[in-house]
């Protein structure tokens, strides 16, 4: 799979540009606020509809627009080409595939899957849970078909059960979604358990090449206490539960806790190595993906010169030269990364919006 044309009108500000990749790395290089980055935002745009960088749809539509567009074409892993078009105002959302009208964030994600690499992603390892349980979860959803449909099931059991304990209810009444928790809960943390020691080979042997001997590990909290059945806990804390009007326990509380060195990864390692943990932690996760699923994906890197130095540019661009995957790499000047060791290579650069083919 990989993205063979992007149009984008009125995109932060990319007025409007034509964008067609190659199937290998483009490197894509202006100056600051160019545009470069917002151009691999509107391609994480289109898998995610929403961006890596801001929650407000106002920050990414044009300021002297109503309304941004993307239409792409998309060359599938089935050797097919689908369109993809997203017409966005700050009311109003239109999101069609092959030319059919598509209501759900993950149809998308199926057809077309994007990671992103950019200098706020060490916020996975220093923000909120949160953001640990969407890295765990974009992986489980694109490498087990049937997370999607129980997660959705559990959340509906979820906020029925929260609303529930919110209005005072009853024992009997907040009880009565404790079953549907439970078993959901239960296939859930299978489901994510099983993905993480799948993904554990490839994380240990990127880990391997840039922290040498020091000690990382990843350790899985599934949400609940470990020697008490949820099932259980549901019953016992059934009256703290009502008091503070939310369900405590459960995959919804998950946690991924990272050290290094024995020390927590949030405040026992440097920021610099805080981005090299997460970016190795989003190539483990393209590496597993390609290999589990036989597909490829979409990975954007945006300021990799900035953000390593020389020495793990190029050991990052050794594993990355070696990835069945579409590369988006950008850079204030093109000569900051060599893309030599790629067959498929194109370069691009970006001037006050514009972009325009270099080779």
């Amino acid at each position: 799979m990989h993205l063979m044309q992007l149009q984008i009108q009125n995109f932060r500000n990319l007025k409007k540009v034509n964008f067609e990749p190659v199937n290998g790395i483009n490197l894509i290089t202006g100056v600051n606020a160019s545009g470069k980055t917002s151009l691999l935002e509107a391609i994480y745009y289109l898998s995610h509809l929403r961006s890596f960088r801001t929650h407000q749809i106002t920050d990414l539509i044009n300021r002297n627009s109503t309304q941004l567009q993307l239409v792409a074409r998309i060359y599938t892993d089935t050797e097919t080409q689908i369109p993809l078009g997203i017409q966005r105002s700050r009311n109003k959302l239109e999101v069609r595939i092959n030319r059919q009208p598509v209501k759900r964030v993950a149809d998308i994600a199926t057809q077309f899957p994007v990671l992103a690499i950019h200098p706020d992603s060490y916020k996975l390892i220093t923000g909120s849970s949160s953001q640990r349980r969407q890295y765990l979860d974009w992986g489980v959803f694109h490498v087990e078909h049937d997370f999607f449909g129980v997660w959705q099931r559990y959340k509906r059991a979820l906020s029925q059960r929260n609303a529930a304990l919110k209005s005072k209810q009853n024992d009997a009444y907040c009880s009565l979604w404790n079953k549907e928790l439970f078993d959901m809960a239960v296939y859930i943390d299978g489901l994510r358990s099983k993905y993480l020691k799948n993904l554990q080979p490839y994380l240990s042997e990127l880990i391997r090449l840039f922290f040498n001997d020091e000690n990382v590990e990843i350790i899985y909290k599934r949400g609940w206490v470990e020697d008490i059945g949820l099932d259980q806990l549901l019953k016992t804390e059934l009256t703290k539960d009502r008091f503070r009007g939310f369900t405590q326990y459960g995959p919804h509380r998950a946690e991924l806790m990272i050290k290094v060195g024995g020390q927590s990864a949030q405040t026992g390692i440097s920021r610099g190595q805080q981005k090299t943990l997460v970016a190795l932690l989003r190539l483990a996760q393209a590496q597993q993906f390609t290999e589990s699923t036989g597909r490829s994906c979409v990975l954007l890197y945006d300021d990799l010169a900035a953000e390593l130095d020389a020495t793990h540019r190029k050991k990052i661009l050794d594993v990355l030269v070696k990835m069945k995957i579409q590369l988006f790499l950008t850079a204030i000047e093109s000569d900051q990364i060599d893309v030599s060791a790629w067959q498929s290579k194109k370069m691009f650069h970006v001037e006050q919006g514009q972009l325009t083919d270099l080779i």
